[in-house]
């Protein structure tokens, strides 16, 4: 057998083991999924009535109260129907896998799958005998699915999802991650992979709590060395893997909301990679913006595997799809008030990759766009690749990936040597984000 079949059986075998391991893209019935806690229903407007008039006041005095009570009641019953108005339109899913069915029926003909987290449109909530169902709006464009799901199956508050509801609401953690200046006065030291895989990256190779500690001191190297810049530990996840034929499978929601959790805690970010795969960059993205009401994530697409045939071709992203991208995750940004500014990572290490990268804008304010130089092997071929990167000078933000050695198993990739931080650091253009496969 030749290195290079044994290199894509292994490839092979890596990703259908992610795929049992850490994703979910199975067909199940709900009679298969697990009953989700219940939930209290909530009718309340939250509006508090008005005290009336006394008999005893002077009837002019009574109307004008009465009138500044009206106009207070009814501006207060309209900021709370807003409210439960935004509340109702949207629903998550509270177990690990759901069909979304043709009609009303929990036996009827599935139209597709959704995982627990998934943030869905509610069009419609319909009473079936003894039944709640919403009739639901997932995914866009061409992948757009309308159906039906169990109510019972959902929550409307994602708080719920959390370990602690309000674990997120820390003021100093939240202006700490959302500062403006965040990128300008630190540099971003990241450990990448996926948490069910070894060879994929460090991060899969131990928990996140033994993680963070051997992050935090990289990050401390880079520090000493790093002159007037600080340094901010970041946690690097692929959401979304690629398999055989372009489909993707997706971290499991509890698993990744753990890292995510923990980050928080530990004043660390979370970037979320999704690979598309088949799927068209948009559809990809918008499976991960949800989590950007989380203050310290970040996104990322990855154009290699944007491929219907992983392994043997690599894939790609135009310099205008990234421009959509980014107007897509600016409007999201702006129209559910996420404050700060949010990166936007893609990976780069030949030209097919981003063939028209000088039709790429950074011109979407919060986002952030940052071009990444990947590839493996000895230091004077990724530096020629970042050199090569560097040509884009319309993207002055420019991040750079090292591979620690694993194994020696064929097709398991690293950097021979590594390259130091003094070395990282002295790059021309010096990266802002530095990531560690």
């Amino acid at each position: 057998m030749s290195k290079k079949a044994l290199q894509y059986i292994l490839a092979l075998f890596l990703v259908f083991t992610i795929s049992l391991v850490g994703c979910s893209n199975e067909s199940t019935s709900p009679a298969e999924v697990s009953d989700p806690n219940d939930q209290e229903e909530t009718n309340e407007n939250g509006v508090e009535e008005q005290e009336e008039s006394t008999e005893e006041e002077k009837s002019e005095e009574t109307e004008e109260t009465e009138e500044t009570e009206e106009t207070e009641e009814t501006s207060e019953v309209e900021e709370n129907e807003e409210d439960n108005k935004v509340q109702e339109n949207v629903a998550y899913v509270n177990v690990n896998r759901l069909n979304i069915r043709e009609y009303r029926d929990a036996n009827g003909t599935s139209l597709g799958i959704i995982t627990k987290g998934k943030q869905v449109k509610v069009l419609e909530e319909v009473k079936d005998g003894e039944d709640d169902w919403l009739n639901i709006q997932v995914g866009s464009g061409d992948n757009t699915i309308e159906g039906w799901i169990l109510t019972h199956y959902t929550v409307r508050d994602s708080r719920e999802f959390l370990s602690d509801p309000n674990l997120f609401e820390d003021e100093e953690l939240n202006d700490y991650f959302t500062s403006p200046t965040l990128f300008e006065d630190n540099t971003i030291v990241a450990y990448y992979g996926h948490p069910n895989s070894r060879l994929m990256g460090i991060v899969g190779r131990h928990s996140v709590q033994e993680l963070i500690p051997l992050l935090e001191k990289t990050s401390e190297k880079y520090d000493s060395v790093n002159g007037d810049l600080g340094v901010i530990p970041a946690i690097y996840l692929i959401y979304g893997t690629v398999q055989p034929g372009g489909e993707i499978g997706v971290l499991n929601f509890d698993q990744m909301m753990s890292y995510i959790e923990e980050a928080y805690k530990n004043g660390v970010l979370i970037y979320l990679d999704h690979q598309m795969g088949k799927y068209h960059p948009i559809d990809a993205l918008n499976e991960i913006l949800p989590f950007l009401k989380y203050p310290n994530v970040h996104l990322a697409l990855d154009p290699e595997w944007r491929t219907n045939n992983p392994m043997n071709e690599i894939g790609h992203l135009s310099g205008e799809e990234i421009n959509q991208i980014q107007e897509t995750m600016r409007d999201y940004m702006i129209s559910n008030d996420i404050p700060g500014v949010r990166q936007f990572v893609f990976h780069q290490f030949v030209e097919k990759m981003v063939p028209d990268i000088e039709a790429a804008s950074v011109d979407y304010d919060p986002v952030l766009l940052v071009h990444n130089t990947s590839g493996w092997g000895p230091p004077s071929g990724k530096i020629a690749t970042h050199a090569t990167n560097s040509k884009a000078t319309n993207i002055p933000y420019k991040g750079f990936k090292l591979w620690y050695y694993y194994s020696d198993i064929p097709g398991v990739h690293y950097d021979d040597p590594l390259m130091t931080p003094e070395e990282v650091l002295e790059l021309n253009p010096k990266p802002g984000l530095i990531i560690y496969q």
